[in-house]
């Protein structure tokens, strides 16, 4: 007997192993088969339909077994936790089973996570009445559903990666902030309007929009007054009846509007976003909306943690669910972001922000560290919000352009006590150039070049013999006129002047020539360090030159004047602070209404800086105070 039954075991199990399907290639089982009975048609319509439907989210109108807005509904159970991901439905293979049964392969893919999340179903079809019909079940969108579970999405942001400045501590990181409001269910509905105006009052919010934002919200809302780090909470904010502090997790910098146009700001990502990131993105993750943020979104980001599990349903009104192990069908780990590091110097950009915050009107400054080209400090003033004119402005340079044209006569056999021409006035065309209002008239006539650059002599520079080619160049070596990456958002100017006209204007910082506060703060950095300087904000995102480099000797003779704009000329209120300078205005706007730039650029032997006031008086009494309040 119990030969006989290990024998027949061992029979049993070599029929079985005759047909198990290869490791690569699965064979049909006895009853199924790649082609349709002879009585049967093909189901590739059907399943194509099937795969129409899946992908259209809409399975009401198949052919089905069982009523098939049952199976529509049991559709949107299972994926109403999925945050609006779907899989997109493609067929694989169908087989046929006796007598009139065809099962077709399903693959699903997913866009979740960072590789995508694929796996394969099963679809039973039966053919009823002459059609092919669905018999549907939840296996068909996912092998482990039944019907008592459903998938669940969930994410979790890695935490992002720090934002650092010049000595390694972070600029901007994840930290706590802290939602603090009325919590309308811990007081009674008569007070809850005195509470309100309360807790608006200490923080110093609108009283009347808070009371009506509470008044709207439900019986048991959390109405948030004011998001606030730790230290700026009231200690008194416990006595308000029904007040309440919820601790949540944000990225900030030192303050809220810190080097904002240049770090960006983090957020949700518009539907813009989303559309364009091929489902990598959902209105739930968190991502940089501009700036650094932005720009290095993926690296700071890291890789969320992402998970599907399979979930019990909710019960139907009146029962109770039958309890349920949820178990995971897809999980990506977090990774931490990478953060980056930066040129810029906390103190010195907090001090910018600072000498610009009483400025009614546009103004900035750039600092740049004249031994390594980073950028120490970006700054404007309130007015300009968080658009970046600091180093991304376009604005005529006035006669700080001066330097570029200064360096394009110097190549062309000039020197700086070579005599040159200073007319009060020159025509060109049929435009006639002048100085501005106040030119000392003992520096007309003929005059060193050294002395018509310290007291900026416009026809000078404007009647020089420097063509549009040579302007060009001569920028390039000082770091502007050509467009660089340079890391971060920057505009390092236009030179391209035209007719005559416009390329008279050019040399002296006017017509098509454009500049941004952080160009001419390049060329400072320039002339002071005695090499092309291109500044740079984010480490290892250094641009590389393309101009011919600027010599010694240029860098010299460009250093002499601007020392003697300091020493007597127009720059002599930075003397003591810079050692170089070269002040500027330009003229914009309107014919008839025109409005003056007013510009200063200057260096020593640790900063290159420029000022810039979009609407001031001249580059020595609007520009150069900033300057001088910054370094004092």
């Amino acid at each position: 007997m119990r030969r006989g039954f290990a024998a027949a075991l061992v029979t049993l199990a070599l029929l079985l192993a005759g047909c198990a399907p290869g490791p690569e290639q699965p064979a049909p089982s006895p009853t199924e088969a790649t082609d349709p009975p002879a009585d049967l048609p093909a189901a590739d319509d059907a399943v194509t339909a099937l795969v129409a439907a899946l992908n259209a989210r809409d399975v009401s109108k198949l052919p089905m077994v069982r009523n098939p807005a049952d199976a529509q509904a049991e559709f949107e159970t299972v994926f109403a936790g999925m945050d609006e991901i779907y899989p997109t439905v493609e067929r694989t293979a169908i087989t046929y089973e006796d007598p009139d049964g065809a099962l077709a392969t399903l693959t699903m893919t997913y866009q979740l996570g960072k590789d995508g999340w694929t796996y394969d179903s099963t679809a039973r079809l039966r053919h009823i009445e002459g059609v092919w019909r669905v018999d549907w079940s939840p296996q068909l969108l996912h092998p482990q559903l039944t019907s008592d579970s459903r998938l669940r999405h969930t994410t979790e942001e890695a935490r992002r990666g720090p934002i650092n400045d010049n000595t390694g501590l972070a600029l901007v990181e994840q930290r706590s902030l802290y939602e603090v409001g009325i919590d309308k269910g811990a007081v009674i509905e008569a007070d809850q309007a005195t509470a309100a105006a309360d807790l608006a009052t200490l923080l110093q919010v609108d009283v009347a929009a808070f009371q009506k934002k509470v008044a709207a919200n439900g019986p048991k809302a959390f109405v948030i007054a004011a998001t606030l780090r730790q230290e700026d909470i009231p200690s008194t904010v416990v006595d308000i009846p029904g007040s309440h502090v919820r601790e949540i997790t944000a990225v900030v910098g030192p303050t809220d509007s810190f080097a904002a146009p240049l770090l960006g700001t983090v957020g949700h990502p518009t539907q813009e976003m989303i559309d364009k990131s091929d489902g990598a993105l959902t209105p739930a993750d968190i991502v940089g909306l501009s700036g650094l943020q932005s720009r290095y979104d993926e690296q700071l980001r890291g890789v969320p943690s992402v998970r599907v599990d399979v979930v019990g349903r909710k019960a139907a009104a009146g029962a109770s669910a039958a309890p349920f192990d949820a178990f995971p069908v897809f999980q990506q780990d977090a990774s931490i972001g990478t953060g980056i590091q930066l040129s810029l110097d906390r103190d010195l950009q907090a001090k910018a922000e600072e000498v610009l915050s009483t400025q009614t009107g546009l103004a900035t400054l750039v600092v740049v560290d004249v031994a390594t080209g980073g950028i120490l400090a970006a700054a404007q003033s309130p007015s300009g919000g968080t658009f970046p004119y600091a180093t991304y402005g376009k604005y005529a340079p006035g006669s700080t352009f001066k330097a570029v044209t200064a360096l394009a006569m110097l190549r062309g056999g000039v020197t700086p006590t070579s005599t040159v021409k200073c007319p009060s006035s020159l025509k060109v065309g049929s435009h006639t150039f002048g100085n501005y209002s106040g030119y000392p008239s003992s520096a007309l006539g003929s005059v060193t070049l050294t002395d018509a650059f310290k007291y900026s002599c416009n026809t000078a520079f404007a009647g020089s013999s420097v063509s549009g080619d040579q302007l060009h160049a001569a920028a390039g070596s000082l770091g502007v006129g050509t467009d660089y990456d340079a890391g971060f958002t920057s505009y390092f100017g236009t030179v391209q002047p035209g007719n005559a006209i416009d390329l008279a204007a050019s040399k002296i910082g006017q017509g098509q020539v454009t500049m941004s506060p952080l160009g001419m703060a390049a060329v400072a950095a320039s002339v002071g360090s005695g090499k092309t300087t291109i500044p740079w904000l984010v480490k290892d995102k250094q641009a590389a030159s393309t101009a011919a480099p600027l010599t010694a000797a240029e860098a010299t003779a460009l250093q002499s004047m601007m020392t003697a704009t300091v020493d007597s000329g127009t720059g002599k209120s930075l003397k003591g602070i810079m050692t170089g300078a070269k002040t500027g205005t330009a003229e914009w706007g309107k014919a008839g209404a025109q409005q003056t730039h007013a510009w200063m650029i200057a260096y020593n032997s640790t900063y290159a800086v420029s000022a810039f006031v979009e609407v001031g008086d001249s580059g020595g009494t609007t520009a150069a105070p900033l300057i001088v309040s910054l370094f004092s």
